[in-house]
């Protein structure tokens, strides 16, 4: 049974059964809760990672990290990190060189990613290994790099979960309900809450329950200092790392905000899910649904009434390029950004768009709503001010026709697109949206 923290009993929509809840809780728990063989096979390739590490004379540990090490992945996940920790007194002064070391130790077939350090994908017993080079650190203070401070943030969990064993369940339920809203990932093609957000939050708050009764009244910018390391975060925290709707101060590291990926849009849907949650509890809010034509021709069915005026709906599906998906997904979401807006400045109006980038199936859907009436044949084209005669002056040769009004030129100038069918057509051959993608087409 999921329980809650000591004081913060379960509190929703006045008519919400309580047992009823629990039940639903229950049964979602049950869902995402994973057998033993994944952490059998993790703890395998770390085992034999050390032993080729010792082989090979490298003084470092592989361990195992992320989810898996706190206990708190769910029931179909894939991917395990796992840090390879450097001895820092041996290696401090050659951090540019882990990445070479670790290579030569690790399995053939394994491929080599570039960032801020370069770090290693592996696939074995039907798993994803992320294989991460870091110094052995006490404190993130001494990082070299980034992903340094990553084993100390397991560790920060860790220590919690020893005092409150019972959150690993609640994390991972909010997991689960985070991945059903569509707001799980902090991937720059998604902007959402990361696993390690979502475990201060869960700490912060004291449970699911607790943090669902808090999200649906937050009002950004939302600030939190688990650890208390400020006395005012947002005059401690550089300007660019309080910009956004929620700043979560890191309890490892106190200048940065672990929030900083998340979107507004994100946050808000955070919000309506917990709050339609709270007033009407279901085991839908724990289901991931993702887009498909058919759920975005349903759901549009659905909503067509709503928009004032006839409509017309368009879905398209396109295919990334070879590389990682953060780095791949979001060139596709660049380019769905830029239909959407070369679409307005054509003079459309787009009703409703959206964009889900579906792992898995390594593919994209797009949609598109617009007003189903043709735009008029012409459109009013505003040139410079009538003072900057040089400006005018070209600006007249170009549109014979141009007139004044309130001291700037306009002119008259027949539209490329009357039509969306006619828009998306020219859209998918653009230059910038062929370069990011590997195909486009009508879904």
């Amino acid at each position: 049974m999921v329980r809650t923290a000591k004081g913060k009993g379960i509190r929703s929509g006045p008519a919400v059964d309580q047992a009823g809840l629990r039940r639903i809780l229950d049964k979602a728990l049950r869902r995402i809760t994973p057998d033993d063989e994944h952490v059998a096979a993790a703890s395998k390739f770390v085992n034999q990672l050390n032993k080729e590490l010792a082989r090979r004379n490298i003084l470092a540990r592989a361990m195992v990290g992320g989810s898996t090490a706190k206990g708190t992945f769910l029931k179909g996940d894939h991917d395990v990190d796992v840090f390879v920790r450097f001895n820092n007194r041996v290696y401090k002064a050659r951090s540019d060189e882990l990445s070479d070391l670790l290579e030569g130790a690790l399995p053939e077939g394994t491929e080599r990613i570039h960032g801020s350090r370069d770090y290693f994908q592996a696939k074995r017993d039907g798993l994803l290994f992320e294989i991460v080079p870091v110094l052995s650190i006490a404190k993130a203070a001494d990082a070299v790099n980034v992903t340094d401070a990553s084993p100390l943030h397991v560790a920060y969990v860790l220590d919690r979960l020893k005092k409150r064993p019972r959150l690993a369940a609640d994390i991972r339920l909010a997991k689960q309900f985070c991945k059903a809203a569509k707001v799980y990932g902090a991937e720059s093609y998604i902007n959402g809450f990361s696993g390690h957000v979502i475990d201060l939050l869960v700490f912060r708050y004291g449970g699911f329950i607790p943090l669902l009764n808090a999200v649906r009244s937050w009002r950004a910018p939302v600030v939190l200092d688990p650890e208390k390391h400020h006395k005012d975060p947002l005059f401690a925290l550089d300007k660019a790392k309080r910009l956004g709707p929620l700043i979560l101060v890191d309890p490892i590291q106190p200048t940065r905000n672990a929030a900083a990926a998340l979107a507004q849009e994100k946050f808000d849907r955070f919000r309506e899910a917990a709050a339609s949650f709270l007033e009407k509890p279901a085991l839908k809010f724990f289901t991931v649904e993702p887009l498909t034509p058919t759920r975005v021709k349903d759901e549009y069915a659905k909503r067509n009434g709503s928009f004032g005026v006839p409509t017309r709906l368009f879905l398209l599906e396109s295919k990334p390029l070879e590389g990682k998906d953060d780095v791949v997904a979001t060139k596709l979401l660049k380019a769905h950004e830029r239909i959407v807006a070369q679409a307005r400045r054509a003079g459309f109006d787009v009703l409703d768009e959206g964009f889900e980038y579906n792992r898995k199936a390594r593919t994209a859907i797009h949609y598109y709503v617009f007003p189903a009436k043709a735009l008029s044949v012409t459109e009013e084209r505003a040139g410079p001010p009538v003072r900057a005669k040089k400006d005018a002056m070209r600006f007249r040769e170009k549109h014979p026709n141009a007139y004044e009004r309130k001291g700037r030129l306009y002119a008259k100038e027949k539209r490329a697109h009357r039509t969306p069918m006619s828009f998306l057509a020219a859209a998918v051959t653009d230059p910038y949206v062929k370069e990011r993608v590997a195909r486009i087409r009508k879904a």
